[in-house]
């Protein structure tokens, strides 16, 4: 990517920034910000011939009229989530996230960072994320095309983005935030993190589970293969908060001002891989100021403990509930602005806490990177029988660790058990021998030909059972109200694949319903076959952009 601007698409980029910055947000068709957006693409390497599905959107599309929101509280957003500068060649770096709940084909975001100087603006980085039937889009500066931090003068980053819906319908639009700190290091943080003793599992990820009767104390604990286990104790009020625990501290240029007279403000987010984000700021955010607290040895340290109890949330950040079908990332962003001790001369300062798939380039940014979150649970109904290693069966919601399951070629111990308050679709499929399955869509049940979602079963395919195969009869959806949804977490050494036989079907556990996921992610024919047909060049030239980068 060029970062370098002709005048023209500079004085385009200075009006979309003071038209931003004055609150205007760009209207349908507006000439001005359709030719903002077709520089952007330009500058990308993207064109008309290779990408006519996009230029069509930026043509043709406006801002939505309302944020979709799902009944739990979280929404579509978009924000700056650090703008910062490499240790390696000193270059302005940045990152940003979109995410949006209805179902996208195609987005495309830029991020452009601009130094203001009084009336000089200055283009220092920017970059393009192109995606396509996904929720959630980070998009970053490209450091080699970068420029070096100025000495004076604040910077902002502008989103823009171009959205076609899978319905048809077109978002196109920018937003403008303001960046700066006073922060003379990143913070320490000491939660949430990857546990230091855990070797096996998930370790691309920080993964936090419900479970019943389980301490965090106990040496138990270091038999699974998560981080962070909270009791399971809200399934009868029908509630399913996700925790995030968050303790460590964050070191200023300047000493504080007291906190009683100048709290900080806070500002937590959760952006959800599989569509929209959790976001608790201002007084959302205020329970948790009393656990920020100034250093007594050190007035420019701010240090916090928020950490859930065993028995209930403690005072771990709350996000709401989340209306997903299966287990999903979630990237973590808190922000905390300070006030220092003469205000006058020194202003405020922020420091931040992301999640990040990258390194952290920068130790003294101000920003620190801490792996995605995993929430982990589901995803059978309560009674579901799994059978024992002894031959015997038992509910489902009656598994602790260590019981013995029959699995792959032999047995296997249970690791964790999961669990999750539902009220809302489940699949139930009926089974020529008479047995019956019911749970998440998304729940891996092992056919001969290979494993599948439930959902994508159909009457008349073969399903595997513990002593033979049996045919689905029957197909349906119900809807369940303040009940659960239970999973086994499998330890994964053994022969062959982590299942387990439930009502004397072959399943999988948490594990492979996960790889399940992914898989589908990943493949290209998959993705390409969810596309309308106007988006079928586009997604071709992406494909072919992407493999040769790789």
């Amino acid at each position: 990517m060029n970062v370098a601007l002709t005048q023209l698409q500079n004085d385009r980029l200075v009006h979309i920034l003071e038209r931003l910055k004055a609150g205007n947000v760009p209207s349908a068709g507006d000439p001005a910000h359709t030719a903002f957006l077709q520089d952007n693409a330009e500058r990308s390497g993207l064109t008309p011939a290779r990408y006519p599905g996009l230029f069509k959107a930026i043509r043709s599309g406006g801002p939505a009229t309302s944020r979709a929101t799902e009944s739990s509280g979280v929404a579509d957003g978009q924000r700056v989530e650090f703008i910062s500068s490499s240790q390696s060649n000193k270059a302005v770096t940045a990152r940003a996230v979109l995410s949006r709940i209805r179902p996208v084909a195609q987005a495309i975001v830029w991020l452009n960072v601009v130094n203001e100087n009084g009336d000089t603006k200055t283009s220092l980085a920017s970059g393009v994320a192109v995606s396509f039937a996904t929720q959630t889009i980070f998009v970053e500066t490209n450091p080699e095309t970068a420029l070096p931090p100025l000495p004076t003068g604040t910077m902002t980053g502008i989103i823009s983005f171009a959205i076609t819906y899978q319905d048809g319908t077109v978002e196109v639009s920018s937003t403008a935030a303001p960046w700066a700190s006073q922060a003379s290091c990143d913070p320490v943080v000491v939660d949430p993190a990857i546990r230091s003793d855990r070797k096996t599992g998930d370790l691309n990820d920080i993964v936090i589970g419900l479970a019943r009767g389980y301490d965090n104390n106990q040496g138990t604990r270091n038999k699974t293969d998560v981080d962070y286990w909270y009791w399971q104790n809200m399934h009868d009020l029908g509630t399913n908060p996700l925790l995030v625990p968050l303790s460590g501290s964050m070191s200023f240029d300047h000493d504080l001002a007291p906190l009683d007279s100048y709290p900080p403000f806070l500002e937590f987010y959760l952006a959800h891989k599989e569509g929209g984000m959790s976001e608790l700021t201002g007084g959302d955010a205020s329970r948790y100021l009393p656990h920020f607290r100034i250093d007594d040895c050190d007035k420019k340290k701010l240090t916090f403990v928020l950490r859930a109890s065993y028995n209930d949330a403690g005072d771990a950040i709350e996000f709401p509930s989340k209306n997903w079908v299966a287990d999903t990332q979630s990237f973590f962003s808190a922000r905390v602005t300070v006030t220092f001790q003469d205000p006058e001369t020194h202003g405020s300062g922020w420091s931040s806490i992301v999640s990040s798939l990258s390194p952290d380039t920068d130790p003294k940014d101000g920003v620190a990177f801490i792996k995605p979150i995993v929430f982990v649970w589901h995803c059978l109904v309560a009674g579901t029988q799994i059978t024992l290693a002894d031959g015997t069966t038992k509910a489902v919601e009656d598994f602790t660790s260590e019981d013995v399951v029959v699995s792959g070629d032999g047995t296997r111990p249970v690791q964790a058990t999961l669990a999750q308050p539902h009220s809302g679709p489940i699949t139930v499929l009926e089974f020529a021998d008479g047995a019956t399955l019911a749970g998440s869509a998304t729940h891996p049940v092992v056919t001969p030909a290979g494993t599948v979602y439930a959902g994508a079963l159909a009457v008349g395919d073969t399903v595997l059972t513990r002593h033979g195969t049996t045919t689905v009869t029957a197909t349906r959806q119900e809807t369940q109200t303040n009940g659960g949804l239970f999973n086994l977490w499998l330890v994964p050494e053994g022969d062959g694949p982590t299942t387990m036989i439930a009502n004397g079907i072959v399943v999988g556990d948490y594990q492979i319903q996960v790889q399940l996921l992914r898989d589908a992610a990943q493949d290209d024919r998959a993705v390409r076959a969810k596309l309308p047909e106007s988006l079928h060049v586009d997604f071709d030239s992406w494909v072919a952009d992407r493999m040769a980068s790789a």
